[in-house]
Formats: C-alpha cells, structure tokens, sequence
C-alpha cells in the first residue's frame, strides 16, 4: 500500500480523471455497438461523416455527431479533418465486433452498460443484503456474457484444457457422453459436439431464456440429435454412472448449492469419469487484487457473481479457488484435485476423476 507521501493529490486527481475518461470511452463504444454506428463505419471503404451515417442508419444528426466526436476523443475513432468523415480507430472493429476474434472485447461495454441501469438495486442490494435474479440482467446481459466467455470455450477449452486431462480427449472420441453444468447459451456445447462428432452432449441450466438461446444454437448448427438443452438446476442433477465428463465453465460458484453440486456430479461420472471445473481466476485476497484485469474481476463479483448467487439462495461467494473446489470434491468422494497448468490471464481450470 503506498504511503500519503508516495502518493500526491496530482496523480490521484489523474486517476479519477482517467477512470471518468474511461468510462466515457465505454459509453461511446456501446452506443456504437447498440445502435451500428461502427458497423456502419467499418463498413464504409473511405470512412463516413455523422450525417451520412446518421441518414444511413436512420438517427438524429445532432446525437450522431456528438456521438462521433466524444468517441473520436476517446480514441474510439479516427477523424480525417480534410473530409469531414470518420472511421473505426485502428483494431477497434475487431475488439468490438468480431465475436468470432480471440481478442474480442466487445461484451465489456455492453455487460457495464447493463450494470449502470442497476446501480440503484446493487445499493438496495448492499443495505438489505438480497440478491439480483439473473432475469432483471436481461437478455443483453446473457449475450455479451457469451460472447466475452467464447474465446474460452472455443480455443481454451479443446486446445488447451481438455489435453490436459491425461487420456480425456481420447475417451471423448471413442463416444463419450458429456455434461455441461450451467451451459448458459450453448456455446460450449456447440464446441464439444464439433470436436468430438461422436459423443452425446447435455447441458442444463436454471435460466429458462437462456436455455432457449442454448437450444436456438444447437438447432442452427444441426446438432440436435446428439446435443441437449434442459432447463434444470445443477443441484437437482440425479443421473448416476452415466457421463464421462461432466464439466462447469465459470458456472459453480454461481449456484444455490456447490458442495451439492459437486456431489452430484461426482455421482453422475461414470468409472474414470473427469470433473473439469473452470473458474475466473479471481484474486483469494484483498492483496492479491491488484492490475486491470483484477479490477474488473472484482467489479464483476460486486454487481453480478455475489448478487446472482444470493438470488439463488446460495452463499453469494463469488470466485472459487483451487483450495475451495479441492474442498468440496474431497468431500464428494473425489480423491485428488489437481489444476491444469496454463497461461490464460482470467481463467484457471481444476479435474478431478472418479475412481
């Protein structure tokens, strides 16, 4: 911690300046996605004044143009003064755009757009100490949630996570049978079906919108004879030796009851069946959380992670760590917990296997 003599009223003062900067920045860059001010821009070969992109979108001119110049001062976008016309700043189409991008950003602005129309009911939240149901995120708020976990599920999970599970892979392609506890939209799914075109996939999930998404995308990418979407809570899971791999993506901590929901997975793998966990590499304590990626991490838990497990009527403990999964496996009847060794900035991934 720095001392008040480390420490001048100047560069606090840049601080908050930086942070209202940001969040300004941000607010630019959902309206540019929200209302397709970029995709417009980045579509547009020479770039586009705010009056073409207003006529051509059908917005005010006014906003439009103000529009333009706070997001080109937040470096959002780049100005030709010789033409009047503007155009997305370098990599910034990809960031907000591309979902289908490793380094695709653009669920940020959107999730804290969401989160800025709930400020009132996390202050109601933090005097009374309820919880926040995920149906008052809304539907925006489970799309940009899926779009910022996709790079995980489809270049983390196979690449990196599953070929770290000693003979897991191998299982799987022989036809395997998979479960996906808190599948969210279904991207996971998806992935694991594609990668393994053998295996029968099921995934369920307490959300009933969210299922539909989930169900929606099997559907559209015509794996709905082997993948399955079911509106169900992880802790309500009774099938018993049937799945050898049952697998939670950022989605135990969020539950009623994870001690209960490693107990039924425990009881659902089959012999040599694998529990593959995958939780948001939260800092454990308060000195631990410190850089951008921890900052955001820790704002998540406050408006999101804890509401959302209180609602459920679970403990509201935000990010699990290794020792806590290692806790609750070991009282399920796992006898080991080990974590996968990779690079990944937000994500740690932890197995367990039942013998």
């Amino acid at each position: 911690m720095s001392s008040d003599s480390e420490t001048s009223r100047e560069s606090q003062q840049s601080r908050l300046l930086s942070w209202a900067t940001g969040c300004a920045g941000m607010r630019m860059a959902y309206y540019g996605i929200r209302l397709g001010l970029l995709k417009a821009l980045e579509e547009a070969a020479s770039g586009l004044t705010s009056e073409e992109v207003a006529e051509q979108l059908g917005l005010d001119a006014r906003y439009v143009a103000a529009w333009a110049k706070a997001a080109f001062a937040a470096g959002v976008l780049d100005y030709d003064p010789a033409s009047g016309r503007f155009s997305p700043a370098p990599h910034m189409a990809e960031l907000l755009l591309d979902e289908n991008s490793f380094h695709y950003l653009g669920g940020i602005p959107v999730s804290l757009a969401v989160e800025s129309r709930l400020m009132d009911r996390v202050a109601e939240c933090m005097r009374g100490g309820e919880g926040i149901p995920f149906a008052e995120y809304g539907q925006e708020m489970a799309e940009a949630l899926a779009a910022l976990s996709k790079p995980a599920y489809e270049r983390w999970l196979p690449q990196v996570w599953l070929p770290g599970v000693e003979g897991l892979r191998e299982r799987l392609a022989d036809g395997g049978k998979v479960l996906e506890l808190g599948c969210g939209t279904g991207i996971g799914l998806a992935v694991l079906a594609r990668a393994f075109p053998r295996c029968t996939l099921t995934g369920v999930d307490s959300d009933e919108a969210t299922v539909e998404l989930a169900r929606q995308r099997i559907a559209e990418a015509g794996l709905d004879e082997r993948v399955f979407a079911e509106q169900m809570r992880s802790e309500d899971v009774t099938a018993e030796g049937e799945f050898d791999l049952v697998y939670a993506q950022n989605s135990l901590h969020e539950t009623e009851d994870p001690s209960l929901v490693v107990a039924n997975a425990y009881r659902a793998l089959s012999e040599g069946g694998v529990l593959l966990v995958i939780e948001v590499r939260g800092a454990g304590r308060v000195e631990e959380a410190v850089g951008r990626v921890q900052a955001l991490l820790a704002h998540m838990d406050l408006y999101y992670e804890i509401p959302q497990g209180l609602a459920k009527g679970g403990p509201g403990v935000g990010f699990l760590n290794l020792d806590e999964v290692r806790a609750m496996a070991r009282e399920a009847g796992f006898r080991e917990v080990r974590e996968i060794p990779s690079d990944h900035p937000s994500f740690a991934a932890f197995y367990a296997w039942r013998e």
